[in-house]
């Protein structure tokens, strides 16, 4: 009887477990992390019928509490900061900008084989991997500046740029 208890009990936790664990994509086009904790945004790729969504290419939400949880962006983040802009889109391909930086477009396209969001900073192409925001100390809003980094096109090495806004 106490076997048989144990065991119910075990298959009910492993359930529970089941039903809270999240599921975050292993591939996503980038992520964008900041300085004040460990929180990031996640931009995946977001077909429409097999096609690059014309509309939204991107689908952007925090993964929060050390990959514990997901939560979509607020409307704040999507209107001053995370929020991707469409500027040009077609069925395998778009150019977008993050709503806190209008003068950085990201190429959303299929590159070796998988969909990469692809800038070009300082003369030289790269798959962007990761954006990270050095906050200013005391103000959660104040950037010191945005470093991307990512995969060089042309010599396939890691690089890293920086952006002082």
């Amino acid at each position: 009887m106490l076997r048989q208890f144990s065991i119910t009990l075990l298959l009910l936790l492993a359930a529970v477990l089941q039903l809270s664990a999240v599921e975050i994509p292993s591939e996503h086009v980038f992520v964008f992390e900041r300085s004040t904790n460990s929180n990031y945004v996640c931009y995946d790729i977001n077909l429409a019928g097999g096609s690059l969504s014309q509309k939204e290419p991107l689908k952007t939400y925090w993964v929060l509490d050390e990959e514990t949880r997901t939560e979509g962006l607020t409307f704040l983040d999507r209107k001053m900061a995370f929020g991707v802009k469409v500027i040009s889109a077609k069925e395998n391909e778009a150019w977008v900008h993050l709503t806190a930086y209008k003068n950085l477009k990201i190429r959303i396209c299929r590159h070796k084989g998988k969909w990469a969001g692809i800038v070009k900073l300082k003369g030289h192409e790269m798959v962007v991997e990761k954006m990270f925001a050095k906050m200013k100390p005391h103000f959660a809003v104040k950037c010191e500046y945005v470093e991307i980094t990512g995969t060089d096109i042309a010599t396939g090495k890691k690089r890293s740029e920086r952006i002082i806004p």
